[in-house]
């Protein structure tokens, strides 16, 4: 009992803690084997050391990145070039191969930095490996990094994903050669199931909310249909690019989410209550699919294999949810009808508000 309470308030502290940058990936393309070239979405904010070290640290605004002018954006060149090189490692037959770096959005005056559906800020690198080289293995540096995405090139649009401290054979341009890398629709579900589990503290207290409601199958079921179906929704309209909500608005949505879902916990269970009840799961939702949008954006858009990749990213959502709702319903067997499970109970749901509600605060001021 008082485990699963100590876990609900490590939960808490760890959503407030994580509740800065949420991107931890830098995503790339590769677009051509003749030469060798990738181009590489860069978040701004890892060109900054002060937001780049810091976990509590807001992501930048594209309005901002815009706003730095030619004075701010060269010193953001240098440190990405800089944070580029020291991360990434290209070699060919065990030699290392040396590679440039072209600034892509700043070829233009003013720049035409890309408009994601986060509002983040980013600009893209070229990196183009020097005279004929061709790489066969890739390494991404250890330590406390984004990891790295590689959209591979051919029809299938495979994914390689580098963890920090990881190296990989690189497909090569023979059709008689398999190439590696993860397939777009697993590729999808891994980024939705990691967006809530480890990475989305707060949607996992959100789930929870939704499991202190009440330990029964179908309200559980029924709830986590309504909330799958609604950020569904919104998430194929976001990703679509038909609707655009800034994050400033979206982000304060779903942390007070919490709160409103934990005190609806603690008034009467009435049956005559159960569609209040998934109305109001159905709007946040809404809200977190834009959520889920702004994080998933990076590299969930339009084009060949949208739909299939939206459904997966979708599917691993909920397949996380599943695993939450699951580990609580396991840890909760046998005493769920005691006295002791209305405390925790109580207990939980006053947490999860009081998190979502500094949450909110945070992410407002």
């Amino acid at each position: 009992m008082w485990r699963c309470l100590a876990c609900l308030v490590l939960w808490m502290f760890a959503a407030i803690s994580a509740s800065g940058h949420v991107v931890t990936q830098i995503f790339g393309e590769w677009k051509s084997s003749e030469p060798w070239e990738i181009e590489v979405l860069f978040d701004a904010g890892y060109a900054v050391p002060e937001l780049r070290d810091d976990v509590n640290s807001p992501a930048p605004s594209r309005e901002w990145l815009v706003n730095q002018g030619e004075s701010g954006w060269a010193p953001l060149r240098a440190e990405a070039e800089r944070y580029l090189r020291e991360c990434l490692t290209l070699k060919s037959d065990g030699a290392p191969v040396a590679w440039k770096v072209e600034f892509i959005d700043f070829a233009k005056s003013p720049p035409d930095f890309p408009e994601l559906l986060n509002d983040g800020a980013y600009f893209r690198m070229r990196i183009l490996t020097e005279a004929a080289a061709v790489p066969s293995e890739m390494t991404w540096a250890g330590g406390t990094r984004p990891s790295f995405v590689l959209k591979l090139p051919g029809k299938d649009s495979q994914y390689l994903t580098l963890a920090p401290g990881v190296s990989a054979p690189l497909p090569v341009a023979k059709k008689d050669k398999p190439a590696v890398g993860r397939a777009p629709w697993i590729e999808a579900f891994r980024q939705g199931f990691l967006h809530v589990l480890p990475k989305g503290i707060d949607h996992l207290l959100f789930v929870m909310g939704l499991f202190f409601y009440r330990r029964q199958w179908r309200p559980l079921l029924s709830q986590s249909l309504a909330f799958t179906a609604a950020h569904t929704v919104t998430l194929g309209l976001a990703a679509a690019g038909i609707v655009r909500v800034s994050g400033a608005w979206v982000e304060p949505l779903v942390a007070i989410s919490l709160t409103v879902v934990a005190l609806e916990n603690l008034r009467p269970g009435e049956k005559k209550q159960s569609l209040l009840r998934h109305a109001i799961v159905f709007g946040f939702g809404l809200v977190h699919g834009l959520g889920f949008a702004g994080t998933l954006s990076v590299w969930l858009k339009p084009g060949d294999g949208f739909l299939p990749g939206l459904l997966s990213a979708n599917l691993g959502v909920e397949a996380a949810q599943v695993a939450i709702m699951g580990t609580a319903w396991i840890l909760t067997i046998g005493w769920s009808g005691l006295p002791a499970y209305a405390g925790v109970r109580r207990a939980g749901c006053h947490i999860i508000a009081g998190a979502g509600l500094l949450l909110a605060i945070d992410r407002i001021f």
